[in-house]
């Protein structure tokens, strides 16, 4: 069965708002380009590492020590009796193994973070990296500081070594005594990157040794009020934790929790005079879902160009350019169209993506460079304003790479002018086919012609062309053009982050939901265990189960369990056999589930054993109206239904309902 502790609906409120003005601020941080992150041991459990505790668990084992101890002093009691080698063997068997699938690691190489910092030894980041086309460099030790690759768009320092060397990784007591002298360019750095840049820290416990030896860093360099912001995800000591295989907490347990949960506290509110700030979860699940909407939050933001004209005739503008409005700056109509549109984008805070076709992506720059918005010392244009990957002169196998991954970091897509009767060889047809894939937001500027025409057109009589743009049939006016564009824009980006401000809550806030399972443990016990199984090892639900054990024989002691049991849930499921309603406190569950409010399911176990014909089907549902008080309930079929199948799918039908 399945502890989980109430929270009330004001706090949970509090917690989520202040959780996404958190995320907001990691979102504003990320899209200026300053954010870094560090990583902890935390981060690569869910790739099928284990923590530091678990690491040395076999030398506590071998010197009959508590894992409990300072682990640093372990590590060096086993080197001091046995030598490094046993240690360094652990090092490389237990990160030899193939990593398993890692969402949150998935995610954080979506984002456009330039920075990591790890106390790890293993690689997950940068293979997850580099899976998406980027050059990563990785910093192991001092040596690695001398030579830098050019070509590098990310950097990841690995702070106390990398699993290839295990001889030279950070363990011991002893290690961490001389790192200032082994290290001192990490720390270095390290000191000033936390006063330049904002740090999300994710994989670290309240406990972890490392994160000690970064916050003396980081108090040692933290100490004015104008220095940046750091954030920190960490889960909650929970009473969960603390329980036996009964699910009873001893009282020697529910001290260490208290104590732990104080402490918990006590800590996030000394990081906070660092300027660590802390994200509480109840879950790595919950993590995952906050990556998702930083990402999410993120390509709101992001404009992707698709455009170009033909590259042998610069000044084909085809019939956009034959209404002349007069010559400013020497511009064409559509070139001047072109600049003013990169300014607006620019100066209504899009960052633009773009493969630089021909005759269009030029004018673009021009037009972010004119932005007001533009930072006079930033040079680095690609790198702010506007993100640059030129397609030309690039192997048609790449090219889909590379558009797939610019449309990727986008959610919204311009389509302008575009040449070539061939429409398989397209790269405008292409990248609108890629963007329809991804889901994106897409602006056909239709009176542009060419390519542009034809994608409006068709999106138009598919009734898929989103609604406000029609002007693009009809307006001249390249200034009200401009407008209308980058007013569309916004309404979409405006509704996209109240859905995924909305999103994000819901899904907090429902996590963990608990649901409870009624029914005849003798006869029925195999299919609650099938149930449970199915729903607390799926990795994307929200559910997670309460499954009696054997019950007691004391009346009292069945009852105040199932008192307490129901008012952790939202939902019950009953599963129903001959014998269910024979069942002595089915009557009392029910009962309390509705007390609770709870929502029922009532699911019936149509197997070869049970005799449900339709006489009985009957019979089940009258005793169901007695039971619930009339209420009328959709009776689900495990077996003639595909219950293994749909049980996930039931329960979110439920979760719906409840919540309309």
């Amino acid at each position: 069965m399945f502890y989980k502790e109430r929270i009330e609906e004001d706090k949970l409120k509090q917690i989520m708002e202040q959780n996404i003005s958190y995320l907001d601020e990691i979102s504003e941080q990320m899209k200026l380009g300053y954010l870094s992150v560090f990583a902890g041991a935390g981060l690569s459990v869910a790739s099928g590492y284990v923590d530091w505790k678990r690491l040395l668990e076999p030398l506590c084992k071998q010197m009959r020590l508590n894992s409990d101890k300072d682990l640093t002093e372990i590590a060096q009691y086993y080197k001091n009796e046995y030598g490094r080698q046993g240690l360094n063997d652990i090092v490389f068997n237990e990160f030899a193994k193939i990593p398993k699938n890692n969402e949150n690691v998935t995610w954080l190489a979506k984002l456009p973070i330039k920075e990591y910092w790890t106390t790890n030894y293993d690689d997950i980041i940068e293979q997850e990296i580099q899976k998406r086309g980027k050059v990563v460099e990785t910093i192991i030790n001092q040596e690695s500081f001398k030579y830098h690759d050019p070509r590098r768009e990310v950097v990841i320092y690995k702070m106390h070594g990398d699993k290839r060397y295990p001889d030279d990784v950070v363990l011991t007591k002893e290690d961490y005594q001389k790192y200032d002298d082994k290290r001192k360019l990490f720390t270095r750095l390290l000191s000033v990157e936390l006063v330049r840049r904002t740090f999300v820290f994710i994989g670290f416990s309240f406990n972890d040794p490392n994160l000690e030896r970064i916050l003396s860093i980081a108090k040692n360099t933290l100490n004015s009020k104008s220095l940046p912001k750091h954030y920190c995800f960490m889960r909650k000591v929970q009473v969960i934790d603390y329980l036996d295989d009964e699910n009873v907490i001893t009282k020697d347990a529910l001290e260490r929790y208290i104590q732990d949960k104080n402490y918990q506290e006590l800590r996030i509110n000394d990081m906070r005079n660092y300027g660590i700030y802390t994200i509480l979860v109840d879950d790595f699940k919950q993590i995952t879902i906050m990556l998702q909407y930083l990402y999410n939050k993120y390509i709101t933001n992001n404009v992707f160009i698709s455009g170009g004209i033909n590259p042998d005739n610069l000044s084909d503008y085809g019939k956009f350019n034959k209404v002349e409005f007069g010559k400013i700056d020497n511009l064409s109509r559509a070139e001047r169209f072109l600049t003013l549109l990169g300014t607006a984008l620019v100066d209504n805070d899009f960052q633009i993506y773009t493969g630089f076709g021909a005759g269009v992506g030029n004018y673009i720059l021009s037009g972010v460079l004119k932005s007001r918005k533009k930072n006079p010392l930033n040079v680095d244009i690609t790198n702010s304003e506007i993100h640059i990957n030129s397609l030309m002169g690039v192997e048609d196998g790449l090219k889909d790479k590379i558009r797939r991954r610019m449309i990727g970091q986008c959610s919204s897509m311009i389509v302008l002018f575009g040449y070539g009767e061939n429409r398989e060889k397209s790269g405008i047809f292409r990248e609108y086919e890629i963007a329809r894939e991804n889901g994106n937001y897409i602006i056909p500027v239709r009176n542009t012609g060419f390519a542009a025409q034809i994608i409006y057109d068709e999106l138009e009589v598919e009734k898929q062309l989103p609604e406000g743009l029609e002007f693009l049939k009809t307006e001249e006016d390249i200034k009200e053009m401009v407008e209308g564009i980058v007013h569309n824009l916004n309404v979409h980006r405006r509704e996209k982050e109240e859905k995924l401000n909305e999103q994000l809550f819901s899904s907090v806030a429902m996590y963990g939901i608990g649901i409870f399972i009624s029914y005849h443990y003798d006869s029925d016990n195999h299919i609650a265990r099938e149930i449970t199984e199915i729903i607390n090892t799926d990795k994307i639900n929200v559910f997670s189960v309460v499954r009696e054990n054997e019950k007691q024989k004391d009346d009292e002691i069945i009852k105040n369990w199932v008192d307490e049991e129901i008012k952790k849930t939202r939902i019950t499921i009953l599963l129903i056999s001959e014998k269910t309603f024979d069942r002595k406190y089915v009557s009392y569950e029910l009962s309390k589930s509705l007390l609770n409010g709870n929502t029922v399911i009532p699911i019936l176990i149509d197997s070869e054993e049970n005799a449900f014909n339709e006489d009985g089907i009957n019979l089940v549902n009258k005793k169901l109206d007695k039971e619930l008080s009339g209420k009328k309930l959709k009776i689900r079929k495990w077996f003639q239904e595909n219950g293994k199948e749909n049980i996930l799918r039931w329960l979110n039908e439920a979760l719906e309902k409840e919540e309309s």
